[in-house]
């Protein structure tokens, strides 16, 4: 996700921050939480931007520009490091060493550390300390990042001012994907698919994305079952392929709860463009497709404990045809 797209969908957030920097009162040690992909990153970064340059909004001064590309020598940034599965001990300790040294360039020290909730327990307890008593009697500030609150011990989270990430909401999804050059459908298909703008382009970039998606929308022009079983016989490899088969599942979910809505003339069509198919299909099934709906709900469930594809593959043909 780029910074200005997670300053827009986490605006309150960022409004917080900007006026407590702008009043000289920002915190010694934050806590950003919440789900993959809802700008919690990006927003540490912008954070450490407008610490360093509170007039420059987008984010395009020289200084700013240092601070993104991890080059600024008072801003450092501490993940998870590819051969590992966590945040080590190892890190926090070359993090205070690395503070224990005089900059050379005047300011707020900051430290980010992503993925603090995977830390083991001796590295939250260094960092524990290293949070209570920075060196050099420089200021500092640190920003940690958590997918799961429940990982980041309580002693770290009383000494932090928390903020929970909300899910991006899909429209917000959508528009920040059309600006990356996704077309409208493409759009709203990678948006019911995951969160995450990042994951969603990976996504868009995979050869089955592309396979499935003209296999969902050629399942939406089925009208009989002696159809659907040429369809299920021809497409049977390909949903053998949990990874296809869930994007299926997914997309005719979204289909079928935009079905239901009072009124499909409005722009609350998550799948707009479909909006004939959407229409053609409710007025064949008007008073099953509640029923469908749950139906396919459950064969999402069955996904999750390891039912075999084609079965659910087969039951899917059965029941939304």
């Amino acid at each position: 996700m780029k910074i200005s797209s997670a300053v827009s969908s986490q605006k309150n957030i960022y409004n917080i921050l900007k006026q407590a920097n702008e009043n000289d009162r920002l915190s010694h040690a934050y806590l950003f939480y919440g789900n993959k992909g809802t700008g919690k990153k990006e927003l540490a970064y912008a954070l450490a931007c407008m610490i360093y340059n509170k007039d420059d909004t987008n984010f395009e001064s020289e200084t700013s520009k240092t601070i993104l590309e991890n080059n600024h020598m008072n801003v450092v940034y501490i993940g998870i490091m590819e051969d590992r599965k966590s945040i080590v001990k190892e890190q926090i300790i070359s993090l205070q060493e690395e503070f224990s040294k005089t900059s050379l360039v005047e300011g707020v020290r900051i430290y980010i550390v992503d993925g603090i909730d995977t830390a083991t327990t001796s590295a939250q307890n260094s960092l524990l300390k290293f949070i209570e008593e920075p060196v050099n009697n420089t200021p500092t500030i640190g920003i940690f990042i958590a997918q799961e609150l429940s990982n980041v011990v309580s002693t770290i989270q009383s000494r932090c001012v928390m903020y929970h990430f909300e899910a991006i909401p899909q429209p917000v999804m959508i528009d920040i994907l059309k600006n990356e050059g996704v077309d409208d459908l493409d759009s709203r298909l990678l948006s019911s698919l995951t969160n995450d703008s990042d994951e969603a382009l990976v996504i868009y970039d995979d050869e089955r994305y592309e396979l499935v998606k003209n296999l969902f929308l050629d399942l939406l022009n089925i009208k009989k079952q002696n159809m659907a079983i040429i369809y299920y016989t021809k497409y049977l490899d390909t949903f053998y392929d949990q990874f296809n088969l869930e994007m299926l599942l997914k997309w005719v979910l979204v289909f079928l709860e935009d079905c239901c809505k009072e009124n499909i003339e409005s722009d609350s069509l998550i799948f707009s463009p479909l909006y004939d198919k959407i229409k053609s299909y409710r007025s064949r099934h008007e008073k099953e497709v509640r029923n469908k709906l749950e139906l396919v709900l459950n064969l999402f469930d069955k996904l999750k404990y390891n039912i075999t594809t084609k079965n659910i593959f087969f039951e899917l043909m059965k029941e939304f045809i």
